[in-house]
């Protein structure tokens, strides 16, 4: 779904992260380069390769679970399958998927986005970003600061897109009205289901750029 408004008529435009704020395709061949290199010069540690591919898997597979308590569900399931503790397997996770790619995100990020969104922030649109993984870090690496940010495991949300629950909550929570709000994404299949589950307009990373950067 698309917006047929003109965009600066949003008061509010909201930004997914992952593959929206910046090009997800090239971090995902760094990031799994360095995978390859650091585990195959370690082969006694390959299993946290694996758990970090069955963690991935997991996410992919749940996503419309609905579960309100998903982080600590898909992180003891992969503790479990591995038989080790929850804090060895968070310690993988948050190294490999949080703080490992903030070298490579500046590099792949999309500069003219980010730049729109800071100009149209100093002209008074809020902005905001929520995404279904850690965004504070991940913001100052793209050296971002939106007027406000979320996660899906935040106490407000507690759910992944599509459930637009979240969504829901962050608009009733800031008092936003959904026909002032503009939700940009880069998967109709998660972002635009969870914008129109709230009765917010969608608009694709793609067309974003093609309408607001011509």
């Amino acid at each position: 779904m698309t917006t047929m408004k003109n965009l600066s008529d949003y008061k509010t435009w909201i930004f997914d992260l992952d593959g929206t704020l910046y090009h997800q395709k090239p971090v995902r061949i760094e990031m799994a380069l360095r995978l390859l290199f650091h585990y195959l010069i370690r082969p006694f540690k390959f299993r946290e390769l694996l758990m970090l591919r069955d963690y991935r898997l997991l996410r992919e597979q749940r996503f419309k679970a609905e579960e309100t308590d998903f982080q600590k569900s898909q992180i003891a399931e992969i503790a479990q399958r591995y038989n080790t503790n929850t804090a060895a397997v968070e310690k993988i996770v948050d190294f490999w998927l949080i703080q490992k790619p903030l070298k490579v995100l500046k590099r792949w990020c999309r500069d003219k986005v980010l730049s729109a969104i800071k100009t149209q922030q100093a002209k008074g649109t809020t902005i905001i970003v929520y995404s279904d993984y850690p965004v504070a870090e991940k913001l100052q690496a793209l050296e971002l600061q939106p007027n406000y940010s979320f996660w899906s495991s935040d106490n407000l949300i507690r759910c992944m897109k599509p459930d637009s629950k979240g969504l829901k909550n962050i608009l009733k929570h800031l008092k936003l009205n959904p026909a002032e709000v503009l939700y940009v994404g880069d998967r109709d299949d998660r972002d635009g289901l969870c914008a129109s589950g709230a009765g917010v307009d969608y608009l694709d990373i793609n067309n974003f750029e093609k309408i607001f950067l011509r």
